[in-house]
């Protein structure tokens, strides 16, 4: 049996729902509610399975309350009664299980009703498969382990979040704000940011109550989207601000500052090092052109670069050259200016014994930066070109 709450401010229309509903034996009235706060604070301690939930009412709207009580019960499934027509109702494009404008009528309150106990049958049958494949859990640990660092979300290049590891399905997403929300949440993961925050990033100069409208319509997709794939993440709220925790989701720009931001290069972190270095497969959120992560992409850009450059050191200790010059091609890839970068592959060249290779980078490096900047490679570069350009392999340091 469905257990279910009704929010509106309007008795009347209260009084009509309950008639209406009464007459299914499906259907448990466990709570009627004229203000969504009352509704919120009994969710907490009650079991519901559907909120009927208005639209328009005062102080919180239908939005904003569906938004909190999917934050205290993912899984509630959420009807809106409403008084807009059509064309207002698909401006909000929700994921909810259905619309009914008032007054309702019996055969089309019917048609919801069905609608959600054949939801309420498929979760119990989904439930019940899940407690089967539990039992094989303990044997297929192991292969789980291997794989979860495929599962999460990638920031290099593209926003995506992948949701099986084995076939590289990721999320697909109705709106493309929904889904700058969710890069937005993963960009400030486990860190509150505050509302006002997330609309003057997201959208800047609109509307605030029309931007506040859309950041709840999102939050509340994003919401339906995680429990649908039965993420333990949580999309918290508090003190007006929004926080994504990640429990077991991975993230790769997580990933690669852990291990690019401080770790010393040596013959026992190297392997950690080169997997870190291949998480960057391009600027972070860069082909997304998101204004929000330009100074992010920036710094992440500098710790590669940084990353690449002290691999290369200890590569050139070892001696391994080949090593050492590829992580510092990567690296100009990223940076064709650095003078460095360009100073260390013309005297890898060297130590390498391709002269050719090494008189080919010189004149592409400067063919770039006078095409490019209009000057000149610095005199230290100018000068230690000269200097490797007439000496021999052998006595290059």
């Amino acid at each position: 049996m469905l257990r279910v709450f009704l929010v509106d401010d309007e008795e009347p229309v209260l009084a009509l729902m309950e008639r209406l509903l009464a007459t299914n034996v499906n259907i448990e009235i466990v709570g009627k509610f004229t203000r969504p706060e009352e509704a919120i604070s009994r969710i907490q301690t009650e079991k519901v399975d559907v909120v009927f939930l208005d639209i328009q009412m005062p102080g919180m709207n239908g939005i904003e309350a569906a938004e909190f009580l999917m934050e205290v019960a993912p899984a509630i499934e959420i009807v809106f009664v409403t008084a807009y027509n059509q064309y207002a109702i698909n401006a909000f494009e929700l994921n909810a299980v259905d619309y009914l404008l008032k007054p309702p009528t019996a055969g089309r309150l019917k048609k919801t009703v069905d609608r959600l106990i054949r939801n309420w049958e498929g979760r119990n049958q989904g439930e019940q498969k899940m407690e089967a494949e539990l039992a094989e859990a303990d044997v297929l640990e192991s292969n789980k382990k291997n794989s979860i660092l495929g599962q999460g979300f990638y920031c290099f290049g593209h926003f995506e979040w992948i949701v099986d590891a084995q076939t590289g399905e990721t999320v697909n997403w109705r709106r493309l704000k929904d889904r700058e929300l969710m890069a937005y949440l993963v960009h400030r993961r486990n860190r509150f940011v505050s509302k006002a925050t997330i609309l003057e990033d997201l959208w800047p100069g609109a509307n605030p109550e029309q931007a506040t409208a859309f950041l709840h319509t999102c939050v509340y997709n994003i919401r339906k989207k995680m429990n649908s794939l039965g993420c333990k993440e949580k999309l918290a709220y508090k003190d007006n601000g929004y926080r994504l925790e990640l429990l077991e989701l991975w993230c790769d720009a997580e990933e690669f500052e852990r291990v690019a931001g401080g770790m010393e290069v040596d013959a026992g972190s190297i392997g950690a090092c080169e997997t870190a270095a291949s998480l960057y497969k391009d600027n972070y959120l860069e082909k997304e052109g998101y204004i929000w992560a330009y100074e992010t992409e920036k710094a992440l850009k500098d710790t590669y670069i940084t990353l690449l450059t002290r691999m290369a050191d200890y590569y050139s200790s070892i001696p391994n050259y080949d090593s050492a010059m590829n992580c510092l091609l990567n690296a100009h890839k990223r940076h064709p200016f650095h003078d460095q970068i360009n100073d260390s592959i013309l005297l890898g060249y060297a130590r390498m014994g391709d002269r050719q290779s090494m008189i080919l980078h010189y004149e592409r490096f400067t063919r770039l930066m006078k095409e490019e900047l209009g000057i000149e490679p610095m005199e230290t570069t100018i000068h230690l070109y000269d200097r490797l350009y007439s000496s021999n392999a052998k006595d290059i340091s």
